[in-house]
């Protein structure tokens, strides 16, 4: 798959700067990014509500079930590709993976097949043709094709419901951002490096000091 078909790129070792984001971060931060710190808790709660109400046994499995690099489950290549680089420019490599590395793209996949409705599936499909459409009309190519910048200007354009968008795209935007959360923070990746896990815990100690730099738990 060329560039033009905006197959989404392996990321690089090193941590790179990415658009969004200005000055130093911390390790283990993606402060840059297009999704807010005081909105990620209550992202991974309403989308794990979501999941809890439609999800056992088989269906459960299906969607913790390891990213692979098969035929997508339900999106097209073309729309997984676009959900891929979506996704990184939202949670961005940095000292830790960013969003492609850990395959939310494939995780929203599975998320869409198993426990969203066909309604609010072909309304995330149709939320990724506006984007494409926007990318073609400003600058003449795939959204994928499209310098960083370029890319970066339109998703706060829809982020803010800014032309060329509609208010039924920022919304589209904002679950984008809560499937990205959801996906990234129940990686591995996510719960142990970006996260603060600890697979056997001790005895529980009701008070504890914390600090800025304290990281919020996985579990």
């Amino acid at each position: 798959m060329n560039r033009g078909e905006q197959g989404p790129q392996e990321p690089s070792d090193a941590p790179h700067a990415n658009a969004l984001s200005s000055g130093a971060r911390p390790a283990g931060s993606h402060a840059g990014r297009l999704y807010p710190e005081n909105a990620r808790r209550s992202a991974l709660l309403r989308i794990g509500a979501l999941c809890g109400l439609a999800l056992s046994g088989d269906v459960l499995a299906a969607v913790t079930a390891p990213a692979g690099n098969g035929a997508p489950e339900l999106l097209t290549r073309d729309e997984l590709a676009l959900t891929g680089v979506l996704a990184e420019l939202i949670i961005p490599q940095t000292d830790t993976p960013g969003a492609l590395a850990v395959g939310a793209h494939r995780t929203i996949d599975h998320l869409l097949k198993a426990c969203v409705p066909k309604r609010d599936q072909a309304d995330f499909r149709a939320g990724l043709a506006r984007i494409e459409e926007a990318a073609l009309a400003q600058g003449g190519k795939r959204f994928g094709a499209l310098p960083q910048a370029r890319q970066v200007a339109l998703l706060h354009a829809i982020d803010n419901g800014a032309a060329p968008f509609k208010g039924t795209d920022q919304h589209f935007f904002r679950q984008l951002k809560s499937y990205v959360a959801f996906a990234y923070y129940t990686s591995e990746a996510g719960a142990s490096k970006e996260l603060a896990y600890l697979p056997f815990p001790g005895g529980y100690t009701g008070s504890i000091k914390v600090t800025r730099s304290t990281r919020t738990w996985a579990i």
